[in-house]
């Protein structure tokens, strides 16, 4: 057993639930009556040609580093272009080299030593070494390239050049689940001598990787193509690939129905729910308070109403979260209040704010006393796409019951989204994509002052504390205690009000195969094909 497995004998329940087993044989069904597609094989030559389209639910909106975090915002665009250092393994439920050989911790989980693939090239030919793996976390602890992965990043004291193809990262403090950090954006190496010489603007739309494609033309929010990497590390690559957005995920399963598309990414009960009573092939991932609504606590200079702590609590203790599922999915959703859902496994019958309109009321009426230009008036941002739209409407309700004057304020996925990361907004309808391989990491970048994920602004110190402990935490049963504690302080500060859990569901079609999973939903095509 490598050191890699070792460190995280801790961390050994997988982040994906997957709808069936994911590394060989036939498909396996599913308690749902899905089943996951075939990844025992992958392209060889005799396979090569063929596109496969998939419909996105938020494009990738730039290749500059540290925008592919999530499957959910073009993350399988990403990694298809950069490749990633290690992976995660939902069906092993561990983390797994992937351009690196090896990845070893000392006995604390302090120091980590990286092993470089021998031959690994980019596509313009230069060869990946050591020094490109320390230029990229540079970057993405430098807060100009606003990386998602920069808190994480940052937790990197040094990342020192041993050897051409070693480089060993010193830790501020122990971290048993730092292999996360490389196998998400942070993991996408960016070659230092072309970066340095590009136009950003020009990277940007059409970047350097080590994956298995190359950029064949871009229409941002609307169109990728790509093409495979001749000189590809891992062997053969054989499809072209295309991905679209497609408003809503109820239009996205339309198309993948009709055959336009071959993959589709789906998230919401409803839809989810549909596609995996049809019998449609695909893999399935519960994600903690995937559904939520974002508060800003004072992002980007905003000094109105929700700065004040009893108006957060107002709008969570306002929101009936049953009868929201009901409207949204017909009662087939997982409605909750809590910050890691029931089936995560460091659910520990934590709880969060409860619904309670008299008690929403009573504390608008503080708010409202004590801030006599304040009329119970607040904007709500929500994409465009049906389901959230539909949120919207039923969480207006309800707000304004409470005493809230709630105007929705409507934009597309692309711009809604860019415009939380901005703090160009007062309340919007979002989602967090925390995985169980290490869900502190997006907590503490959710939650912490200057994290990179801190879209809400929100800079409590008990909080930042009860994070920090969070991720500290070296076993199971510490960290479960450690996030009743975190629970409970984010039930006094709610920089944002969870919903329900996410369901996302990627279908594919059965032509497909050798597709595979990895964090957040996020696709890998290295090895798919079209099976004619």
């Amino acid at each position: 057993m490598n050191r890699t497995t070792v460190a995280l004998a801790t961390l050994a329940t997988a982040a994906l639930t997957l709808t069936a087993c994911g590394g060989g044989g036939d498909a396996a069904e599913s308690a749902s009556g899905a089943t996951a597609p075939d990844q025992s094989e992958r392209c060889t030559e005799d396979k090569a040609g063929g596109t496969i389209t998939m419909g996105e639910y938020s494009m990738l909106p730039s290749f500059a580093p540290g925008q592919g975090s999530f499957g959910v915002r073009g993350a399988a665009e990403s990694t298809a272009v950069y490749d990633r250092l290690m992976i995660w393994n939902p069906e092993a439920a561990e983390f797994q080299p992937k351009l690196a050989e090896s990845l070893e911790a000392n006995s604390d989980n302090t120091v980590w030593t990286l092993k470089l693939r021998d031959g690994v090239m980019f596509s313009n030919g230069d060869e990946l070494t050591a020094q490109d793996v320390a230029y990229t976390i540079d970057l993405h602890k430098d807060p100009a390239t606003r990386s998602n992965a920069m808190t994480d990043a940052k937790q990197i004291e040094q990342a020192r050049v041993v050897d051409p193809t070693t480089v060993e990262f010193t830790l501020a403090e122990p971290w048993a689940g730092f292999p996360i950090l490389l196998a998400g954006p942070a993991g996408e190496v960016i070659p230092q001598q072309a970066h340095e010489a590009a136009d950003p603007q020009d990277w940007s739309r059409n970047p350097i990787g080590a994956g298995a494609f190359t950029v064949a033309s871009y229409t941002p929010d609307q169109e990728l193509v790509l093409e495979p990497n001749t000189g590809y590390y891992g062997g053969p690559v054989c499809p072209t690939l295309k991905f679209i957005r497609i408003p809503g995920s109820q239009g996205t399963y339309e198309a993948f129905q009709t055959g336009e598309l071959q993959l589709g990414f789906l998230r919401g009960a409803k839809t989810v729910t549909a596609a995996q009573d049809a019998g449609a092939r695909g893999f399935e991932v519960i994600t903690s308070a995937g559904s939520l609504l974002n508060l800003n606590s004072g992002n980007a200079g905003y000094d109105g109403v929700l700065t004040d702590e009893r108006a957060r609590q107002a709008v969570a203790k306002a929101i009936d979260r049953d009868l929201v599922d009901q409207r949204l999915t017909g009662g087939v959703g997982q409605p909750t209040s809590a910050i890691v859902a029931e089936s995560s496994r460091f659910f520990d019958g934590q709880q969060g704010p409860q619904f309670n309109t008299e008690e929403a009321t009573a504390l608008v009426d503080q708010v409202k006393a004590d801030r006599p230009d304040w009329d119970g008036k607040i904007t709500l941002l929500v994409a465009d796409s049906p389901e959230n739209m539909e949120s919207g409407v039923a969480v207006k309700a309800l707000l304004d019951a409470a005493g809230f004057d709630v105007t929705i304020e409507s934009a597309p996925v692309a711009q809604a989204t860019a415009r939380q990361f901005t703090g160009d907004y007062e309340a919007v309808i979002g989602g967090l994509s925390p995985s169980d391989a290490d869900p502190a990491s997006t907590f503490a970048s959710t939650m912490s002052p200057g994290g990179s994920l801190n879209i809400t602004g929100i800079d409590d110190p008990e909080l930042t504390k009860a994070v920090t402990a969070f991720k500290a935490a070296p076993d199971l049963e510490s960290q479960k205690a450690a996030l009743t504690e975190l629970q409970e302080v984010y039930n006094r500060v709610v920089p944002f009000a969870v919903l329900a859990n996410a369901q996302e569901y990627v279908v594919v079609d059965e032509s497909v195969k050798g597709v595979s999973p990895t964090l957040f939903s996020t696709m890998m095509f290295d090895g798919a094909y079209i099976e004619q």
